[in-house]
């Protein structure tokens, strides 16, 4: 049971950290928008959608290891 804790602390650590990254790149993507970059701002939109994937897989594998078993 230890290292359940020690794994939902680590994967707590990447979604905040993901999450930040992801703040980062959608405020970059948006000045992309406003400057026409329009390549430049889908390339970092793919980006950061999949930060956000991995952000809910990682809370979807942290809420699994943390549910009561049967």
């Amino acid at each position: 049971m230890d290292n359940i804790a020690k794994w939902v602390d680590q994967l707590q650590e990447a979604e905040t950290r993901l999450a930040e990254a992801y703040e980062i790149l959608a405020a970059l993507q948006a000045d992309l928008k406003q400057a026409g970059r329009k390549k430049d701002m889908q390339a970092i939109g793919e980006a950061a959608e999949r930060l956000a994937r991995y952000g809910r897989l990682f809370e979807d594998m942290r809420q699994s290891w943390t549910e009561p078993t049967d």
